[in-house]
C-alpha cells in the first residue's frame, strides 16, 4: 500500500500541486508507520543538513512576530524532514525503488506535457500568437522554473541509464525519444535556470561518455563536447537569447546603480532588486528577521527603495540561500549552503555521480528561486534525496563496461 501511494505521489508531482496533498499525506503516514516498525534509521550522514535547516527555522520562531506565517512556513518545510524517513523503509524493501519512482515520475511528466500543450494550443487558437508555446503558457500548472528543474533531472537520470545499458522494460528508442522531447520542452519553457541546468546535464552526460575512453583522446573529446554544449545552449533560439540577455542587462544595471530598475516591470530587473534588498537585510540583521517575518522585512526595503512592482507582487528573496539569510541571518545562509555543499562532498566520497548532478541542479535553481518555500520544491528535493539514500553509487571510473581504447 505504501509503495503504491508513493508511486502515485511521484506521478502527480510534475502535473499539479493541487492534486498532491491527499496522496502525499497517505504516503507519508504509511511510510512513517513502516519506518517505526522497522526500527531502522535512514541515511543520516546524507540528510542531516535538512534537519539542521528545519531546526533553525524552529529556533527562528523565538524572535518572529508573524506567528501565523511562521507556522505556515514550518508546515511547508516539514516535508524535508518527513520525506526521507517515509521513503527509507521502501528503499530497504523495494528493489530498485529509484528506477520505479522515476518511471512513475516520467509518466507524470508526459501527462504534464500533454496538458501544457493543450493549454498552449487553446491560447494559440484564441490569439494566433506563437508565444503561447513558451514560458508559463506552455507549463500546465507549475512555474516553468520547477517544470524545467524536473525535466533536467529526468534527462540526467535516463541519459545515465541509457549510457550504462540499464534501461529495462522499455525500448531504448522510446527512452531516447522521451529525453529529446523533454529537452525541447525545457527549451520552449525558456526558464533561465532551466537553460543553465540543461547545459549542466549535457556536460554531465558528455563526461559520462568521454570517461569510457582512455588516453589523450579523452581530453580532446571532453573539450570538444564542452564546446558543442556551450554552442548548443547559446543557439537555442531568439527567445532563450532574449531571456538570458535580460538577466545580464539587469546585473549590469545593478552594478551601475541605475535607479530605473526599481520601477521596472521586467522580471530580471525585479529579481535583481529583490536580491539587493535581501543582501541589505542580511547586513542589517545578522541573525535574521525571524522565520515568519521575512516578507515584512523585504516589504520595508521595497517601500524604502520605491520598488513598487516588487512590493505589489509581494516577492520573496528569489533565491533559497538569500531567503535563509533574510529569515535567519548568517546561520540561515550557512545552513542553506550546507544543503548543497554536503551532498556534493558526500557524493564525491561515495563516487555517486547521480547525487552530484542532483545537488548541482539544486544549486542552479536555489540560486534564483526560493525552492524550499513551496510544495513543488520541498517535495521534489526531499523525495529525491530520500530515494538517493544508499542507492548503488555511480562510480567515477564510471561505466563498468570494457573501455574503448584510443
Amino acid at each position: 500500500m505504501a509503495f503504491w501511494a508513493w508511486l502515485l505521489v511521484c506521478t502527480l508531482l510534475p502535473i499539479s500541486g493541487a492534486w498532491l496533498p491527499v496522496p502525499l499525506a497517505i504516503a507519508l503516514l504509511l511510510g512513517i508507520v513502516l519506518a517505526i516498525r522497522s526500527r531502522s534509521l535512514p541515511d543520516l550522514q546524507l540528510i542531516w543538513p535538512l534537519f539542521a535547516f528545519y531546526a533553525l527555522h524552529l529556533v527562528g520562531m523565538a524572535w518572529t512576530t508573524d506567528i501565523d506565517f511562521g507556522l505556515f512556513d514550518l508546515q511547508i518545510k516539514l516535508g524535508l524532514v518527513l520525506l526521507p524517513f517515509a521513503v527509507w523503509p521502501l528503499v530497504q524493501r523495494v528493489p530498485d525503488l529509484l528506477h520505479k519512482s522515476m518511471v512513475a515520475f516520467s509518466l507524470g511528466m508526459v501527462v504534464a506535457m500533454i496538458l501544457g500543450f493543450s493549454k498552449a494550443w487553446n491560447c494559440y487558437t484564441d490569439s494566433g500568437l506563437f508565444n503561447c508555446f513558451s514560458q508559463s503558457t506552455f507549463s500546465f500548472d507549475l512555474h516553468p522554473s520547477y517544470t524545467s528543474w524536473y525535466g533536467c533531472w529526468i534527462i540526467a537520470y535516463w541519459g545515465y541509464r541509457l549510457l550504462h545499458g540499464e534501461v529495462t522494460g522499455f525500448p531504448r528508442w522510446l527512452t531516447v525519444a522521451f529525453s529529446v522531447v523533454t529537452f525541447l520542452w525545457i527549451t520552449m519553457l525558456a526558464s533561465k535556470s532551466g537553460i543553465i541546468g540543461l547545459g549542466l546535464v549535457l556536460v554531465f552526460l558528455c563526461y559520462v561518455v568521454v570517461m569510457r575512453i582512455k588516453g589523450r583522446t579523452r581530453s580532446i573529446l571532453l573539450g570538444t563536447a564542452l564546446a558543442l554544449v556551450g554552442g548548443a545552449v547559446w543557439l537555442q533560439g531568439p527567445l532563450v537569447k532574449a531571456r538570458m540577455a535580460s538577466g545580464v542587462n539587469a546585473i549590469k544595471n545593478a552594478f551601475a546603480g541605475d535607479p530605473a530598475m526599481y520601477t521596472s516591470t521586467d522580471g530580471s530587473d525585479m529579481r535583481t532588486v529583490v536580491w539587493l534588498c535581501s543582501i541589505e537585510r542580511l547586513q542589517q540583521e545578522p541573525f535574521g528577521a525571524g522565520t515568519g517575518d521575512i516578507k515584512h522585512a523585504l516589504m520595508d526595503c521595497y517601500r524604502s527603495r520605491g520598488a513598487v512592482e516588487a512590493e505589489k507582487r509581494n516577492l520573496n528573496s528569489h533565491g533559497q540561500f538569500l531567503q535563509g539569510g533574510v529569515a535567519l541571518g548568517w546561520p540561515g545562509l550557512i545552513v542553506a549552503l550546507l544543503i548543497f555543499i554536503w551532498p556534493c562532498y558526500l557524493a564525491w566520497r561515495r563516487k555517486d555521480l547521480l547525487l552530484v548532478v542532483f545537488a548541482m541542479l539544486f544549486v542552479v535553481n536555489a540560486a534564483v528561486e526560493s525552492v524550499l518555500e513551496v510544495q513543488a520544491g520541498v517535495v521534489f528535493f526531499g523525495a529525491l534525496l530520500g530515494l538517493l539514500q544508499r542507492v548503488r553509487p555511480l562510480r567515477s571510473d564510471l561505466i563498468d563496461r570494457q573501455p574503448v581504447s584510443a
